[in-house]
C-alpha cells in the first residue's frame, strides 16, 4: 500500500508539473550514528526499516541501502542540472545486500 499511494503521488506530481524530477531513494543510511548504545542502533534499525526486524533462517529478501550524503547530492544535482528536468531517478547505493549480511 505505501508504494501504491508513492504512485500515485508521484502521477499528481506529474499533472501539475510535468517539468517536476522525481528521486526515489531506496532505504537510506548514515554511519554516523550520534547514539552508539544499543538503544540507539534498535533506533537505526527502526528507522531504517521503517519497524523492528527479526531474521528468520532462510530470508532472502534484498535490499540496496544508500548514504543520506549521496542523496542529497542528488538533489542538488538535480537542481542545478537542466538535463534532470522531468526526469525520475532511482536512487540506490552501490552494493545490494540480503537481510542476513546488514544483521552480521
Amino acid at each position: 500500500m505505501r508504494l501504491r499511494t508513492k504512485w500515485i503521488g508521484e502521477q499528481e506530481v506529474r499533472e501539475i508539473y510535468p517539468e517536476a524530477t522525481i528521486l526515489r531513494p531506496t532505504y537510506m543510511f548514515n554511519p554516523l550514528d550520534p547514539n552508539p548504545t544499543i538503544a540507539g542502533k534498535w533506533g537505526m534499525q527502526m528507522k531504517m526499516f521503517n519497524r523492528m526486524n527479526f531474521v528468520i533462517k532462510g530470508m532472502n529478501g534484498k535490499i540496496q541501502p544508500t548514504f543520506t550524503n549521496d542523496v542529497a547530492l542528488a538533489v542538488y544535482n538535480s537542481i542545478k542540472q537542466h538535463e534532470t528536468i522531468g526526469q525520475t531517478y532511482e536512487l540506490g547505493g552501490p552494493h545490494v545486500y540480503d537481510y542476513d549480511d546488514l544483521y552480521e
